[in-house]
């Protein structure tokens, strides 16, 4: 039976990225992260009521590259960033009913997600921002993704195994802007095909405040 799913997300971590250049940040660089996250799930049946279920855990990454300046006009730079990404997914959910008598089990509780890439963008700069920190980034990046675990949920002691997303092709274009130097605030489309017909297509906002 086909089904409908939505996500509301909220998490809390720590930050930190290293550049073999601070200066102008080319070459070799280094960034990590560690969330705990809360989601808040609802799910939806063709003839189903919404069902509401929250999962939570702790997810974690490294990331390495080398960024290349690639030349500049004005006030605006071009850049090439090829990378490689280590993530570990460590969010899970606990078993539930649904109110039809479905039991429902989340069997996949971890996985680690490698992503090769690569990244074109340009730091743009307006000269009515001059003296203000204020910065923006449009990008596009291309990506091959490993994935260790496919997403298995039990339904009656029936598995139902996501096909397709242990490999996958990525294809993201968004933005990335300094409004000042505490405040940072990004957006991206993503999409993604596999084999077998798999198919996902992500929106992602977000705001970070460095204390």
């Amino acid at each position: 039976m086909p089904r409908k799913a939505t996500s509301t997300a909220t998490a809390v971590g720590v930050y930190g990225t290293w550049y073999g250049n601070q200066a102008d940040k080319t070459g070799v660089y280094v960034d990590s992260w560690a969330l705990y996250n809360w989601f808040d799930n609802d799910v939806k049946g063709d003839y189903l009521g919404t069902e509401n279920y929250q999962s939570r855990g702790v997810t974690a990454s490294v990331e390495s590259g080398y960024t290349v300046k690639l030349g500049q006009h004005e006030q605006d730079t071009y850049w090439l960033q090829p990378k490689a990404q280590v993530v570990w997914m460590g969010v899970s959910a606990h078993d539930r009913r649904e109110r039809n008598g479905t039991e429902i089990s989340h069997e996949t509780d971890a996985n680690v997600m490698t992503r090769l890439g690569v990244r074109a963008y340009m730091n743009g700069h307006h000269r009515s921002d001059d003296g203000k920190d204020r910065t923006f980034q449009p990008f596009i990046e291309a990506n091959w993704i490993h994935n260790t675990e496919s997403d298995t949920v039990r339904m009656n002691h029936v598995s139902n195994r996501q096909a397709g997303a242990n490999n996958i092709g990525e294809l993201k274009i968004g933005v990335e802007g300094q409004l000042n130097m505490r405040l940072n605030v990004w957006g991206n489309v993503a999409q993604q095909l596999g084999d077998k017909g798999y198919s996902d297509t992500q929106a992602l906002l977000g705001i970070k405040y460095s204390f």
